[in-house]
């Protein structure tokens, strides 16, 4: 494969480019490769950001405002004493509430809400959050896990280097199928993405949630991406070479040739006569990864005990997917939410149901095993199960597809060129367009809490990922002859006055 690694910048004096059209030095024409690299650098988070709120309802304003500022005294409090960060007020709200009937709007009460914000180191998360509920805290409006800055800028450096290794194999695939040299990095552009978060978590709870287990928080991953592109110079290793890249279109060789104007017949190094063509490429790679989101949902009377078997069943379940070795085990969603009956305009309270999601990655010949197990544990709810090839595969494909991609740019020209009997020359322009790798649709699946009691295995069996990419090319060409062209110019018009 040609040497991608010792590609340098030009700094100073541009190379000198050999003109294809006319065989001379001309320092303003190259033969240009463009290609992009993607990097992607997965982060740690190790903080998580929560915002809860103190909620209170009541007749009057002024007895809704004492309690909640009593209430939210306290919480901040513990807050403090816990040594969260970042600890801020977001929100302070005192609302009226009406009922309607007949038309008529009558005043019932008064809603209070203040909501803080802070940050803790994520192993302590959980413990501040059941802590805060005890104090007089109700609501938990947003959590988001990240991870420190130091570890974020470590990672925006290295995703670039990566970018960079990334674009330097994808132009070594095309210059090796094509039989190119490489030459220098005459443009550089970079095209750094902003730091984003993982989704937020929805967690809702009422002031009865005390003496609750220790709810389990497991922290997400950020993803850092950012991609690097380079304009590349290349000459062929030889003219031959050119020939053989081009699948020896023409047994014709000629180191340089005068171009003939198509209108006027004559010689013209200024008119450039191009073929543009793009090659499509498609590798399938069978996956070998699943990845799963699943849930536990428990219904109750009051929120205490929907939280604590809640917070249980979800320990119990942690426990056992740790023990089997998944892999990215994180907590994507929890949730404790009042259920509601309403009959003749009247709403009343007839229960909770709490939910906490979890996710997690094995190879696909134990998920089924472990989807299993953890059932069995206490998980009730599977929301999504997705399958992807690893990134060694991945990576091996978008590399190969650039090669299809290439030859089936060939053929095309291939199928032109004899056709019009025009003699190939060399390839002024290439570019690259990787697509990025799909996930397969994702598969929905919900099962009752009993469904897996039998303990029979789930049996899992994955799909394919389909990656896909294109390669464009500007070659030079001129005809075989002069006559060859009247004649295929002559066969044009015969065609239009007919």
């Amino acid at each position: 494969m040609a040497n991608t690694n010792n590609l340098t910048v030009v700094s100073g004096k541009a190379p000198a480019i050999i003109d294809p059209l006319t065989g001379s030095t001309n320092p303003n024409t190259a033969q240009i490769l463009n290609v992009t690299g993607q990097g992607e650098v997965t982060v740690p988070t190790t903080l998580t950001e929560v915002q809860l709120g103190i909620q209170v309802d009541g007749k009057t304003a002024t007895e809704v405002q004492q309690e909640t500022a009593q209430r939210s005294t306290a919480v901040v409090d513990v807050l403090q004493k816990l040594g969260a960060q970042q600890l801020q007020t977001t929100s302070i709200q005192l609302n009226p509430v009406y009922s309607y009937k007949d038309n008529t709007q009558t005043l019932t009460g008064f809603t209070g809400l203040n909501t803080l914000q802070f940050e803790l180191p994520t192993a302590r998360a959980g413990a501040a959050i059941d802590t805060a509920i005890q104090a007089g805290a109700n609501l938990i409006q947003n959590i988001s896990f990240t991870a420190s800055d130091q570890a974020l800028q470590q990672a925006r450096l290295q995703v670039l280097s990566e970018a960079v290794k990334d674009a330097q194999a994808q132009a070594g695939a095309v210059f090796n199928t094509l039989k190119l040299t490489p030459g220098k990095i005459i443009d550089i552009n970079i095209k750094s993405a902003d730091n984003p978060n993982p989704s937020p978590l929805v967690f809702n709870a009422t002031r009865n949630a005390a003496r609750i287990a220790t709810t389990p928080i497991i922290g997400g991953t950020q993803t850092i991406k950012s991609s690097v592109s380079l304009d590349i110079a290349y000459s062929p290793n030889s003219v031959a070479t050119l020939d053989l890249a081009t699948h020896n279109l023409t047994s014709a060789s000629k180191p340089t040739f005068a171009i003939i104007d198509p209108l006027t017949g004559r010689t013209n190094p200024n008119t450039a006569q191009i073929l543009n063509v793009t090659g499509q490429g498609e590798v399938t790679v069978p996956t070998t990864l699943t990845e799963v989101q699943l849930g536990i949902q428990v219904d109750g009377k009051t929120a205490t005990e929907v939280q604590q078997e809640t917070a249980q069943r979800s320990t119990a379940v942690v426990d056992v997917l740790q023990k089997l070795g998944a892999q990215q085990l994180q907590t994507t969603s929890i949730q404790l939410n009042p259920v509601y009956s309403y009959k003749d305009n009247t709403q009343t309270l007839t229960g909770f149901t709490g939910l906490n999601t979890l996710q997690f990655e094995l190879p696909t010949a134990r998920a089924g095993a472990a989807i299993d197990t953890a059932i069995q544990a206490g998980a009730n709810l599977i929301q999504n199960i997705s399958f992807t090839a690893s990134d060694k595969a991945l990576q091996q494909a978008r590399l190969q597809v650039l090669s299809e991609a290439v030859k089936d740019a060939q053929a095309q020209a291939g199928a032109v060129f004899n056709t019009l009997k025009l003699t190939p020359g060399k390839i002024i322009d290439i570019n690259i367009k990787s697509a990025d790798n799909p996930n397969p649709s994702p598969l929905v699946f919900n099962v009752a809490d009993k469904a897996f009691a039998t303990g029979t295995k789930t049996p899992l069996i994955g799909g394919t990922q389909t990656i896909e990419g294109s390669v464009s090319l500007d070659i030079a060409y001129s005809p075989n002859s002069a006559g060859t062209l009247d004649l295929a110019l002559n066969g044009l018009q015969r065609s239009l006055a007919g």
